[in-house]
């Protein structure tokens, strides 16, 4: 079986490492992860099912998930500190310019990209911030699971 996609669009923050990780808290609390939901969808609405967590924490959730990973944001720990980290890393200038012809992607140019997720093996992830006139709007979350 492939990895499964996920993403989640935020709304931007300069302090992108304490967004992701209320999306995480948000997320989990939500329950709208593996096992919990086997296959979540996306994109994430307010319609979006909320059976909330059947488990005492992440943690807990990420060993019940064991290989396969929760299918969610929740496999992330946090921003990569390094290029050699593992973790959420920011698109790099020369991939947006590739991708977009912009370092400033308007946030429909980001999820109207079939390009964005290629070089994304199982198991990574990363994040582009999105513009709306000029200034950063949105923070664009995406990955795929392990499995």
């Amino acid at each position: 079986m492939g990895g499964h996609l996920w993403w989640y669009v935020e709304p931007y923050e300069p302090e992108v490492a304490a967004v992701l990780q209320r999306l995480r808290q948000r997320e989990f609390q939500a329950g709208r992860y593996s096992p919990v939901i086997p296959v979540p969808a996306f994109p994430v609405t307010a319609h979006s099912p909320a059976p909330g967590p059947d488990h005492d924490s992440i943690d807990d959730a990420l060993e019940a998930a064991d290989a396969q990973g929760t299918r969610t944001i929740l496999d992330v720990p946090g921003l990569a500190g390094s290029d050699d980290d593992w973790g959420m890393k920011p698109l790099d200038r020369e991939t947006l310019l590739d991708l977009f012809g912009t370092t400033r992607p308007v946030l429909a140019q980001v999820q109207g990209s079939d390009r964005l997720t290629e070089s994304l093996d199982r198991g990574q992830s990363l994040y582009v911030v999105a513009y709306e006139a000029g200034q950063p709007a949105y923070l664009y979350f995406t990955g795929y699971s392990y499995d």
